[in-house]
């Protein structure tokens, strides 16, 4: 799973309706800045950063079941995820 996709999901930038499966692909690296990503004993990813285009922190959590929680700046995010293939 390309991080970096599941974050420019989270920040708005990478085009998902919603209420529907949806396949994302592309390079998202430059819209969602850097990032610092830590996996703990679980396998749940902790994905930490500031949006150069939004100019927002996030602060996201990564379920080994593809479910992300967290929030971006004021607001909250809440979708599943999982590999294409």
């Amino acid at each position: 799973m390309l991080m970096s996709t599941v974050v420019a999901v989270a920040l708005g930038v990478a085009p998902v309706k919603d209420d529907s499966l949806h396949i994302v692909s592309g390079n998202y690296s430059d819209r969602v800045g850097r990032y610092s990503e830590t996996v703990d004993r679980n396998g749940t990813h902790h994905i930490k950063g500031f949006s150069p285009t939004t100019r927002t922190s996030y602060d996201l959590i990564v379920r080994k079941d593809g479910t992300v929680e967290g929030s971006v700046g004021a607001f909250a995010v809440s979708f599943q995820v999982r590999d294409a293939a």
